[in-house]
């Protein structure tokens, strides 16, 4: 372990990602005792499969970690979503608004943000376990008895009056607790790699380029590096081959979506990472008095781009109730399920109803075809992507000015 467990914490964490590091330096900072354990191996290890891309509404939970600096140009690039639809571009200039916190997004790269939070974790007090994991769970009358084991085998027993689960999709405490979980079909494969010798766009753009049910998109990231991802329905896979050149692949697709961008210096710089198969899945965000944050309770369709935003605002809400009620763990539990509740169904269940790919051509262009008519509408578009207004504000937008066009054609 990287250090010797107390016997008694005011809260356990389980998973040292960008959620459960966030959760553990919020709650240290508001003075509670905090251990948050993680399986990997040294601090410096980090996430390899991320889009990084940190969506406005997360902005203000880095100045809350004592994190500003990560949104500076050292580490990570401003940028902002421009997105190449059937029929043009919604590219609007400025930011997402005028608040300077919500104005822009930040692509940041999961090397320097998982070693970061980590030691701001340690500078706050926290208690890091690396190569550790809860092995057994009970609950008490006063929170929870968990068993504490090693890759060496040590073992510690560990009380806590909060167990925050934080471990990813794959949740070994939401396991142990038999939390329900939800699945939903996506029928997109994804892919991503990183590449040096792509020059990025004006402004350090993001480009997201949409095109029927297959998507390509384009991330500028400090250092001179270039994330790319493609997003294709799996049957299209078998075209590859079963020994084909994935990267060939993921380039051909971005020339085809992105003919303006130069890739002839592209080269790859690592592996490609992807999934096949990654259905849309969904827990509570507390079972058994244990609250789930950022993938552990929703991990969605990577095309969404939402992992990193999600995993800071729920670790925002939850500390946030933690700290209103720290001595009360069942008032505290149910103030963070109603704020969870309150913000991200919302904007989960349009990215689900999307990951299914069945929108015709004609109809996607006909959505959009009112969009691009309407630079009001462009700006809702660009400000719902920040997931800064959720899907129905934007419905209610598109409904108004579809009428506003259809009525002055009438005339």
């Amino acid at each position: 372990m990287t250090e010797t467990l107390p016997s008694t914490v005011d809260v356990l964490v389980a998973g040292a990602g960008v959620a459960g590091t966030a959760t553990a330096i919020l709650l240290a900072k508001g003075g509670l005792s905090v251990v948050l354990l993680d399986r990997c191996n040294d601090i410096e290890d980090y996430k390899s499969l991320c889009t990084h891309f940190v969506q406005p509404v997360a902005n203000s939970v880095f100045a809350d970690l004592g994190l500003s600096r990560l949104l500076e140009p050292a580490y990570s690039v401003r940028t902002k979503a421009a997105f190449l639809v059937p029929g043009g571009s919604i590219d609007t200039d400025g930011g997402y608004g005028d608040d300077p916190v919500t104005a822009y997004a930040h692509n940041i790269e999961r090397r320097v943000f998982d070693p970061e939070l980590r030691r701001e974790a340690l500078a706050c007090g926290v208690t890091l376990a690396m190569n550790s994991s809860v092995r057994a769970l009970q609950k008490t009358p006063d929170g929870f008895s968990a068993e504490i084991v090693s890759a060496y085998d040590d073992t510690t027993r560990l009380t806590c009056r909060f167990a925050v689960a934080a471990d990813g999709r794959a949740s070994a405490l939401g396991r142990l607790l038999g939390a329900p979980v939800q699945s939903h079909p996506n029928d997109r494969a994804a892919y991503f790699c990183y590449c040096t010798g792509i020059d990025a766009p004006r402004d350090n753009k993001s480009i997201f380029a949409l095109h029927g049910n297959e998507m390509a998109f384009l991330y500028p990231q400090i250092e001179g590096r270039t994330l790319l991802s493609i997003y294709v329905k799996h049957e299209r896979l078998a075209q590859i081959g079963q020994d084909g050149d994935m990267f060939a692949f993921i380039l051909e697709q971005m020339k085809t979506h992105l003919p303006d961008v130069d890739f002839s210096n592209a080269t790859l710089d690592g592996r490609v990472y992807g999934y096949k198969k990654y259905d849309n899945q969904l827990r509570p965000p507390v079972t058994a008095q244990m609250a789930f944050v950022g993938d552990a309770s929703i991990s969605i369709d990577p095309m969404s781009g939402v992992g990193c935003s999600f995993a800071l605002k729920s670790a925002r809400l939850l500390a946030d109730a933690i700290l209103a009620q720290p001595g009360s763990p069942t008032e505290a539990l149910d103030a963070y399920a109603a704020s969870h509740q309150q913000f991200f169904p919302a904007h989960c269940d349009g990215i689900i109803a999307d990951s299914r790919v069945a929108k015709t051509d004609r109809a996607v262009g006909e959505t959009y075809r009112y969009i691009l008519a309407d630079e009001q509408l462009q700006r809702r578009y660009l400000v719902l992507t920040a997931r800064l207004i959720t899907p129905a504000q934007f419905q209610k937008s598109y409904l108004l000015s579809v009428a506003r066009r259809r009525s002055s054609v009438s005339l």
